[in-house]
C-alpha cells in the first residue's frame, strides 16, 4: 500500500537517487517508503541525474501535479567505475510551493552527504548499515521540517543544524542596497530574547551574541567573537532577515541625527513613553523625565553634532544616558542618522579660486574651520598628516566618513582635520 504523507505537509517525500554503473539511474532510498513509484520515478530519471553542465546547480521539475527539487552532484575519481560517481538528493513538494527558502537546506544536506561519501565512500558503498543510517537521517530531516521549520540532525558524531529561512523579498532588497555594511553596529531586538532561546541558534550565532551590543561595530564584533568578518556579515544578515536585530551606525559624538514624524509618538504614546524612561535612563533610581528626551530629541538640528548637543543640554544632569538614548532613538525610528560623504571636486564654490591657487607660504590664521563646521588648528593638522592619509580615490560621494575610517583605521577627527586641509574635497550630509 502507498505511503502518503499530511495533507498539510509542505515536503511530500524526500528520495536520494544516484547513476549505477549496470542499473542506470534509481532510487537508493525515499522517505516516505514508495511515494515516488518505478513508473513516476522513470519520467523524471533523465532530469534528476543530468548532464555533466547542470552539477551543482539547483534543478526543478514539475511531474504529476508534483514539484521535484534537486542539486545533483558529480564526483570525478578514478576508484569509481566510469570514473564518476553521481547522486542527487531530492525534495518534492506540490506543484504551486514557492520552494526558493528549502533551497540552503536542499543544499546543506547535498553537500553534507558529498563530504560522507567523500571521506568514507558512503553512498557508493552502500551496505545495511549504512542504509539504515541514510533512512533515519531522511525520516528525521521530513519530520521535523514539516513540523517545525527546523532540524537538529544529528549523525553519529556530526551535528547538522537546518532551517526554514523565510524570502523576504523587501529586507533582501534593502540589505543589498546597503552594500558593504561591515562598519555598521548590530542591535538584537526585545523580541530575539523573548521568541527564542540561545540554544537554538547556531554556533556562529552564541559566539558572536554576547558582544553584540548595539556599540561595536561588525568588524570589531568579528575581532572579539575570534570570527571571520564574512561569517559574521552573513550572521548578521541572517538576523536581520529574521526581524530580530537591526543595523544602525557605530555611536560617536561626531555623529548627526534629525528627527523624524514619528517624535510625535513620544509625545503622545505612554507605551513609547514608558519604554524610553526605560531605555534612555542613567539607572533605575535616577529615571529621565520624558520631556527632556523629547527635547534631546527635538534638538537635533540638520548640522549640530551629538557631541554639540551634550554639551548645550548635558543630559548626564537630567538623568538621560545620551549613548542609549540615540540607541533607543533610532531603534525606535524616532530619529534619523545624517551621514557624511567627502567628495573630491575639481573647484570648491565654497572657497575662493585664491585660496586654492595662491602663495602656500602665507599665514592663514591660527583656526581654521572643517567642512562640518569642527574648528581645527594648524598644529592638529600637521599632527593629523603625520598619523592618517586617505587616498583622494576614496572620496567619491558613494562612502560615508564612517566606511572610510573603518577601512583605513583612522578616527573620524583624524579624517576631519585631514578633509579639512584639502579644499578640492567637500562634504556633503544626507
Amino acid at each position: 500500500m502507498k505511503n502518503t504523507p499530511e495533507n498539510n505537509e509542505v515536503i511530500k517525500c524526500i528520495f536520494l537517487c544516484e547513476f549505477h554503473a549496470t542499473a542506470g539511474t534509481k532510487i537508493v532510498d525515499q522517505s516516505p517508503k514508495n511515494f515516488i513509484s518505478k513508473e513516476m520515478f522513470d519520467k523524471a530519471s533523465n532530469y534528476v541525474i543530468p548532464k555533466v553542465q547542470l552539477a551543482y546547480c539547483f534543478i526543478s521539475i514539475s511531474l504529476n501535479d508534483l514539484k521535484i527539487l534537486g542539486y545533483p552532484i558529480r564526483i570525478d575519481n578514478k576508484s569509481y567505475v566510469r570514473n564518476a560517481f553521481y547522486f542527487n538528493l531530492c525534495f518534492v513538494f506540490d506543484n504551486g510551493t514557492r520552494t526558493f527558502c528549502y533551497e540552503s537546506i536542499i543544499k546543506k544536506c547535498t553537500e553534507y552527504l558529498l563530504s560522507l561519501e567523500l571521506s568514507s565512500k558512503f553512498l557508493s558503498k552502500l551496505d545495511e548499515t549504512k542504509l539504515k543510517r541514510l533512512e533515519l537521517m531522511l525520516d528525521k530531516i521530513r519530520t521535523d521540517i514539516n513540523n517545525y521549520g527546523n532540524c537538529m540532525l544529528r549523525d553519529e558524531n556530526n551535528i547538522l543544524p537546518l532551517c526554514v529561512v523565510p524570502y523576504y523579498e523587501d529586507k533582501l532588497i534593502e540589505i543589498n542596497e546597503m552594500g558593504e555594511f561591515s562598519h555598521k553596529a548590530p542591535v538584537l531586538l526585545d523580541c530575539f530574547f523573548e521568541n527564542f532561546t540561545l540554544s537554538s541558534w547556531d554556533l556562529t550565532t552564541k559566539m558572536i551574541v554576547p558582544f553584540i551590543n548595539g556599540f561595536r561595530h561588525i568588524d570589531r564584533i568579528a575581532q572579539l567573537a575570534d570570527v571571520s568578518v564574512t561569517i559574521v556579515l552573513q550572521c548578521v544578515k541572517h538576523l536581520v532577515l529574521l526581524g530580530v536585530a537591526v543595523l544602525v551606525p557605530a555611536f560617536q559624538y561626531s555623529n548627526i541625527y534629525r528627527p523624524t514624524p514619528k517624535l510625535k509618538l513620544l509625545a503622545k504614546s505612554p507605551e513609547v513613553q514608558e519604554r524610553a524612561i526605560a531605555k534612555c535612563s542613567k539607572s533605575e533610581l535616577k529615571k529621565a523625565k520624558v520631556r527632556d528626551i523629547l527635547m534631546l530629541f527635538a534638538s537635533m538640528t540638520h548640522g549640530a553634532t551629538l557631541g554639540e548637543l551634550c554639551v548645550r543640554f548635558n543630559p548626564a544632569k537630567k538623568n538621560i544616558d545620551e549613548r542609549n538614548t540615540v540607541l533607543f532613538g533610532l531603534v525606535e525610528q524616532l530619529i534619523r542618522p545624517i551621514f557624511k560623504y567627502p567628495v573630491v571636486v575639481n573647484k570648491n564654490l565654497f572657497v575662493g579660486y585664491e585660496d586654492m591657487n595662491g602663495n602656500h607660504q602665507q599665514q592663514h590664521s591660527l583656526m581654521d574651520m572643517n567642512s562640518c563646521g569642527i574648528p581645527i588648528s594648524n598644529a592638529s593638522k600637521r599632527s593629523s598628516f603625520d598619523n592618517v592619509k586617505v587616498a583622494k580615490n576614496s572620496f567619491t560621494g558613494l562612502k560615508t566618513l564612517d566606511e572610510i575610517c573603518m577601512r583605513t583605521a583612522s578616527s573620524t577627527r583624524q579624517l576631519e582635520e585631514q578633509l579639512a586641509c584639502d579644499k578640492h574635497v567637500i562634504v556633503l550630509l544626507k
